[in-house]
């Protein structure tokens, strides 16, 4: 998640060549996806991102891989798509993909006013995983901004655990993916409730971490990125398309 460290070629060379020798004298129950073979093999771009979200921790970086290829076959994150989530939230509007921050990178929005505790918690964060792989299939290993919209929010709609279940996917499952994570216009009443939120994330998540209102959301969203709601101009309302 951190911003500013650039691996090595030697760096990034010897994460390939030791996972590749694993992955010939060790191989998993179950083979990866050629699909994650590919980004291993073909280029150097889902590594040197790992590096950097790991710090350059080769020996992390090299079990992370591992572990991330593991998971994605279990998940079937290659295979995911609209035909295979849950439709009415996929219909709903709390979680989706519009527009970019000042860096061009697409804004994930999590509408937290539209959240409910009654919701299913493995069938929203397979929502969220839908758009981080269809945005990174669009554009190869794009970077995101995840975009947690507390417009309009209250009590009944903060779910702790959601939350925590978000930022933890994208620490252990797609480290390299946050570009920033902006809060906007939290309310006064949610305060004390973020605190906690803020105990368990990493110091790497707080690092991109931004607690945004409408008189400071330029400065990571332009005023045409940005939604009527948010103080900007855009007057779009959500419906899906398919990819």
């Amino acid at each position: 998640m951190p911003k500013g460290v650039q691996p090595t070629a030697e760096q990034i060379s010897e994460v390939k060549s030791r996972f590749l020798a694993k992955l010939a004298s060790e191989p998993p129950a179950v083979a990866f996806h050629p699909n994650d073979l590919a980004r291993i093999n073909d280029n150097d771009i889902w590594i040197s991102q790992l590096l950097e979200a790991y710090n350059l921790d080769v020996e992390k970086t090299i079990t992370r891989l591992w572990e991330n290829c593991e998971w994605r076959q279990s998940f079937g994150a290659n295979e995911i798509n609209e035909s295979n989530v849950n439709q009415e939230y996929l219909h709903d509007g709390e979680i989706y993909v519009h527009n970019q921050d000042n860096e061009g990178k697409p804004l994930l929005i999590v509408n937290i006013s539209k959240h409910s505790k009654s919701k299913n918690q493995d069938d929203l964060i397979r929502l969220v995983v839908y758009w981080v792989e269809r945005i990174q299939r669009q554009n190869y290993l794009q970077k995101i901004t995840l975009f947690m919209d507390m417009t309009g929010s209250g009590l009944g709609n903060l779910d702790i655990d959601f939350i925590k279940r978000i930022i933890q996917l994208f620490e252990t499952k797609y480290p390299n993916a946050p570009n920033y994570i902006l809060v906007h216009e939290l309310p006064f009443l949610l305060n004390a409730a973020f605190k906690v939120v803020k105990n368990f994330m990493p110091a790497e998540a707080l690092e991109i971490l931004r607690v945004t209102t409408k008189k400071d959301i330029n400065e990571y969203v332009s005023k045409d990125n940005c939604l009527k709601i948010w103080g900007g101009t855009d007057e779009y309302s959500y419906k899906f398309t398919p990819n």
